[in-house]
């Protein structure tokens, strides 16, 4: 039988904070302390008084039997045994034993010959069991016993010093995320609404205020910053929720694309068009209809749009016909309109026509306040979404959130947690499961907000505009889609562009 240094493991099992990380040492060191088959960690839920599985594991299966939802009376099988008498117990025959619990072969695929069990204690109390099964060589002896005791004891405190850690860095984890779920059942059910900083509680008493009416609403603020969840609450929780929804990107589509999208079009209207087609202003009648990057609009749309908020009437593209709409209108931009405006590049008229009632949206460092409990709802959405459980975040992890500048705000904030999720193997995200480049500042996407410093010895635009584009794929980990977000592109338009600088490589 092989013996293990007992001194070393202990070290070993106090420096581990992950509690699947500890259980999976613990199962390592138990199946190579006593040269067995399998282990299992049986724990007691006091306030039930029943035994349920933490782990159970079959090396010879090659894999892990998780089994949380096998529970049995805590005064059933051979765990219950040990807990109630409070001294551990070797069976070399479970067939012969009638204390021993038949259901759990049923569960476990695994044919129980013989075990040894031996309590998990804490300074205060017994909190479960740890089991051998089936030794590979000859019976179980009071040896086997002694060894399991003293490893048994080290767990038992690991556990509790590794769950006290979890407690104390898991950011508040269920107060955080019962306030997220508070927030989704108030006035403005959305989770974009955590608003513990000043600047998205005023962001939350401007929706409030336009809610329940039809007025026309300009969101603004930067890329990422939740312009178009607000749309969808503004038709969700307003007069028009029954109404259809409708969403056109006017950077995404090249103008006479976004005329026919708008507007709609008529059969033989230009080539392609073989048949009439409905714009979404009429799709969105009774409903609302969410312009983004309402500021890429070339002038001559920016005149027809003019008209149809006016006069509510349009017609289609190639068409003679009047239609009338009363879609509510809501645009996006992370533009100043009003500098735009200034500048000669948006129509003045349609500026106030859209500017009814302005809502600016805050970028993500400036609500530091919020960025914790945000963090906290998306671990959990995310940990829902990929079956598996992420609870919370280690402080320094969490520093490092704190400290980085968010370029494109919430957005990207959702997708670096995502990527944490996927990364992570315990239950409690570390610094090293975060990005490399969210911990090196330096190499962080120039934020829309941001100056940019002109070199002493000048610089290209077709070289700034190249080195743009490696930072955007960069931060997107060459998802084309994602980086051409980023930028405020199409793909298409991303597409073209990294052909024209020698960037396109399929």
């Amino acid at each position: 039988m092989p013996r293990l240094q007992e001194r070393p493991l202990v070290e070993a099992l106090s420096s581990i904070h992950d509690l699947d990380h500890l259980i999976r040492l613990a199962i390592e060191r138990t199946i190579a302390l006593l040269d067995i088959e399998s282990v299992s960690i049986i724990l007691l839920d006091e306030e039930r008084q029943e035994l349920y599985f933490k782990v159970a594991v079959d090396p010879r299966a090659g894999h892990e039997q998780r089994l949380p939802g096998v529970r049995f009376p805590a005064t059933h099988g051979i765990a219950g045994w040990v807990i109630r008498e409070g001294h551990s117990l070797i069976v070399p025959d479970v067939d012969k034993d009638p204390r021993v619990y038949r259901g759990i072969d049923v569960h476990t695929g695994t044919k129980t010959r013989s075990l040894v069990c031996v309590p998990f204690r804490t300074t205060e109390r017994i909190i479960g069991v740890l089991q051998g099964i089936n030794k590979r060589q000859g019976p179980f002896t009071a040896e086997d016993v002694r060894r399991l005791e003293a490893f048994a004891n080290e767990l038992a405190r690991a556990l509790e010093h590794a769950r006290a850690i979890q407690e104390r860095y898991h950011c508040d984890v269920q107060q955080l995320i019962a306030e997220a779920e508070r927030l989704a059942h108030s006035t403005v059910p959305f989770d974009i609404l955590i608003r513990e900083s000043p600047k998205m509680q005023e962001v939350s008493r401007r929706v409030e205020r336009v809610l329940h009416t039809t007025a026309t609403v300009l969101l603004t603020g930067e890329r990422g910053t939740g312009k178009d969840f607000i749309a969808r609450i503004l038709h969700g929780q307003g007069p028009r929720a029954q109404g259809p929804f409708m969403t056109v990107n006017c950077a995404a589509l090249p103008e006479t694309r976004l005329e026919a999208e708008l507007f709609g079009d008529e059969c033989g209207a230009f080539p392609g068009a073989t048949h009439r087609q409905p714009g979404r202003l009429e799709l969105a009648a009774g409903g609302t209809l969410f312009l983004e990057e309402i500021d890429a609009l070339s002038p001559a749309l920016q005149a027809k749009l003019l008209r149809a908020l006016q006069e509510r009437q349009f017609e289609r593209v190639g068409g003679t016909e009047p239609l009338t709409t009363d879609a509510r209108i809501i645009a996006a931009t992370h533009e100043d309109l009003a500098r735009l405006v200034a500048e000669g590049r948006f129509r003045p008229d349609l500026f106030y026509r859209l500017n009814v009632y302005p809502i600016p949206m805050p970028p993500l460092r400036e609500r530091p306040e919020d960025l914790r409990a945000l963090t906290m709802l998306f671990l959990k959405r995310c940990s829902h979404e990929v079956r598996k459980e992420v609870l919370g975040m280690f402080e320094d992890a969490m520093g490092w959130l704190e400290r980085y500048p968010w370029p494109y705000n919430i957005w990207e904030l959702e997708k670096v947690i995502e990527q944490v999720v996927a990364q992570c193997q315990g239950s409690t995200v570390t610094a090293q499961n975060l990005p490399q480049a969210l911990r090196e500042p330096s190499r962080t996407p120039v934020s829309s907000g941001a100056a940019i410093t002109r070199p002493p010895g000048g610089i290209a635009m077709a070289d700034l505009a190249k080195q743009l584009i490696q930072q955007a794929l960069e931060q997107a980990h060459q998802n084309k889609s994602l980086a051409a977000k980023l930028l405020g592109l199409s793909r298409t338009q991303l597409r073209t562009k990294m052909r024209h600088y020698g960037l396109e490589t399929d």
